[in-house]
C-alpha cells in the first residue's frame, strides 16, 4: 500500500486540519499488540464521491486484491483509550482527555468521518472524512493483532 507516501502527502489547508491533527495526535499511540503513533493523513482527490465503502477506500489506498478490510466507527477506534481504561491507570486516565479531544476534532472537522481497517495482523486503520477541499484527511495508525 502507498500509506507512506499518503500520510505524508499534502493535506488541505483549509482551515489548518493538517496542524491540528498534527498537534491532537502528538505522543498519542493505538494501543494493541504493540503500541503505534496516530499520524495525519491525507489522500488528495480522495473526496470525490465520498462517502463510499471499506472496498473502495482500499482500492484508492493502493491495498493488495483481496486484502481484508472492514469499517468501525469512530467510538469504536477510540474506545481502549476513552471508555474503556482502567479507571485506576493514573498515566491513562491523564492522556484520556487528549483522546477525547482527537476524537472531536476529527468528528467536528471532517465530514462523515469513517474508520477504515484494512490488511491482516498489522492492520492499517484510517480514521477519515472528506475536509471540505475534496481531499480525504484524518489520522492512521496500525493495529497488529495475532
Amino acid at each position: 500500500m502507498r500509506t507512506d507516501l499518503l500520510r505524508n502527502g499534502e493535506m488541505s489547508e483549509s482551515g489548518g486540519i493538517r496542524e491540528r491533527l498534527e498537534k491532537a495526535a502528538e505522543g498519542l499511540t493505538y494501543t494493541s499488540e504493540s503500541d503505534r503513533p496516530f499520524e495525519p493523513f491525507a489522500l488528495p482527490g480522495g473526496g470525490a464521491g465520498w462517502p463510499y465503502g471499506v472496498e473502495e477506500f482500499a482500492r484508492r489506498i493502493g491495498a493488495p486484491a483481496g486484502a481484508p478490510a472492514q469499517e468501525q466507527s469512530l467510538y469504536q477506534l477510540f474506545a481502549p483509550h476513552i471508555e474503556r481504561t482502567d479507571p485506576y491507570d493514573t498515566r491513562t486516565q491523564a492522556l484520556r482527555p487528549r483522546y477525547e479531544a482527537l476524537r472531536a476534532l476529527l468528528a467536528a472537522e471532517l465530514r462523515d468521518v469513517r474508520v477504515f481497517r484494512v490488511g491482516r495482523i498489522e492492520i492499517d486503520c484510517y480514521a477519515v472524512g472528506e475536509d471540505g477541499g475534496g481531499n480525504l484527511a484524518g489520522v492512521h495508525t496500525v493495529a497488529v493483532e495475532t
